[in-house]
């Protein structure tokens, strides 16, 4: 391949990362305001400790949803790519990935559901934790399925229509239904009901935009070895999900378990808002996932590595301002939920710098599963989850729930430098250069010119107020410094 040529593709798939990330980014952003606002709604509508039971039960409900595909939704971001030119076979991975999905689906959600007295037992101690962890639990067969529709979308590149099922049509439904419920009256397990009624409308429509906008028709696998090779690649996913759960999420079980459910709905906010900072990389992530497998069954390392440096690059920038403004305006942020949720100021700025380190390593586990190394993901989740286990469980005796996070932003941490050793060691794969410093600089600038607002208002002001005056200066700095040579050719060619 020319050097010409070359290039033209290394842009392309940059333009293609960027136009998915820029999609999903509006979408997800989207998808965060209406969670806040159904939160916000929750909290004052039905008071703190019954929104830390819905807190909660839904908790269960969005941890293991991720394990009920038995990891066919990232199967396919392999695979579909993969036999690209073979759409027979195409339909024949879509078909063992449905009946997975869907057996995993009624499987966990039948559990939970058995499980839910059980569980309130040794955890919140309120009976209608149990109605409505088993009401949630109706959810999970849909959902799962409405899932992996979004991840097929996501693995031929049709990025906007993911974005429509996932970051518009479902947020758009849920909120409706919690305003609805909320409006005539309901309680906590009406609502749950309500939205029950949502995922069955999400999931319909879905299945429309699939069957109607693509060639896509599952199909049974011509042989047991089609469905071993599926099976043998997204099983270890699922396993390394499980894990992902012990390290990600096992810190507002363990809330529930030692604290309440007040405990849990204040830690629940915190958490929430501070997955905004992780948005930059989760958003370039969604097309460079495909992009990264058709490079490494190409054996294009190159071109990998350079892409992995330059949309890493972009995250950590973008991260790292967002970042810095939860930390200085925590406790602003978290009082439009409600005075009494600032006492979770503590959570949401340690998970903001936990997931800023998060950023500052790319899609580094993305990269471990598609370069064949889906086992030793399994492995680092595993580990660290167990260590967060035991972490959460001394920190939260002694500190709260402000342990909880304390750990598990900590934990995030030390994952994610563990993963970029490992793609360094393993692939020769590293995103760093001596640029770094430009953003380092920037953020050090919008900091200080943050804080030093909040010498000059405060409340809603002063997140407006300090927000404009630090993006401003964050982007006069990199602007002095200087754009990188590569940025400038890029926005040329797309301009």
């Amino acid at each position: 391949m020319s050097e010409e040529s070359a290039t033209s593709t290394h842009f392309e798939s940059l333009r293609s990362i960027l136009g998915g990330a820029s999609a999903f980014i509006s979408g997800q952003m989207f998808v965060k305001l209406t969670g806040f606002a159904i939160n916000a709604l929750l909290l004052r509508g039905l008071g703190p400790e019954l929104y830390g039971v819905y807190s909660y039960a839904k908790s269960f409900i969005d941890v293991f949803s991720s394990i009920t595909t038995f990891g066919s939704d990232i199967a396919v971001l392999r695979f579909l790519p993969a036999f690209e030119s073979n759409p027979n076979r195409q339909n024949r991975v879509l078909g063992v990935a449905s009946l997975a999905s869907l057996f995993g689906g009624f499987l966990i959600a039948g559990g939970l559901f058995a499980l839910a007295p059980l569980i309130n037992k040794y955890t919140l101690h309120q009976p209608v934790f149990v109605d409505a962890l088993q009401i949630f639990a109706l959810l999970l067969p849909l959902d799962t399925l409405s899932k992996l529709i979004g991840s097929t979308f996501r693995g031929i590149e049709l990025a906007t229509y993911q974005v429509f099922v996932t970051k518009v049509l479902r947020p758009i439904l849920r909120l409706t239904a919690v305003t609805i419920a909320l409006l005539i009256g309901f309680s906590l397990l009406g609502t749950i009901s309500v939205l029950v009624v949502a995922s069955v409308a999400i999931f319909v429509i879905a299945g429309f935009v699939l069957i109607y906008r693509t060639s896509f028709r599952p199909a049974p696998p011509d042989s047991a070895a089609e469905a071993r090779e599926f099976f043998e690649y997204s099983m270890p996913l699922m396993f390394s999900r499980a894990g992902t759960i012990l390290y990600n999420r096992v810190d507002v079980f363990m809330v529930g378990f030692l604290l309440s459910s007040t405990a849990v709905g204040f830690y629940n906010i915190g958490f929430l808002v501070s997955s905004v900072v992780i948005l930059p990389l989760t958003g370039l992530s969604q097309i460079f996932t495909p992009i990264a497998s058709r490079l490494f069954e190409a054996n294009n390392y190159e071109e990998l590595d350079s892409i992995y440096s330059t949309i890493t690059r972009w995250a950590f920038t973008v991260s790292l301002f967002a970042a810095l403004f939860a930390i200085v305006y925590a406790r602003e942020i978290l009082a439009l939920f409600g005075p009494s949720v600032v006492r979770g100021a503590p959570v949401l700025q340690l998970f903001a710098i936990g997931q800023l380190l998060n950023a500052a390593v790319g899609p580094s586990n993305d990269l471990l599963m598609m370069t064949d190394h889906e086992r030793l993901s399994f492995v680092n989740n595993w580990v660290f989850g167990v260590v967060n286990v035991i972490l959460d469980y001394v920190f939260i005796q002694k500190f709260g729930f402000v342990g909880a996070a304390f750990a598990t932003a900590s934990v995030l941490g030390l994952l994610n430098i563990a993963r970029w050793f490992e793609l360094q060691y393993l692939e020769g794969l590293s995103p760093y250069s001596r640029n770094y410093y430009k953003p380092l600089i920037a953020g050090t600038g919008s900091l200080a010119s943050m804080y030093g607002a909040t010498y000059l208002t405060g409340g809603i002001s002063l997140l407006v107020v300090g927000g404009f005056v630090g993006v401003v200066v964050f982007g006069a700095i990199l602007y002095a410094l200087g754009i990188e040579q590569d940025d400038i050719e890029f926005i040329s060619r797309i301009l």
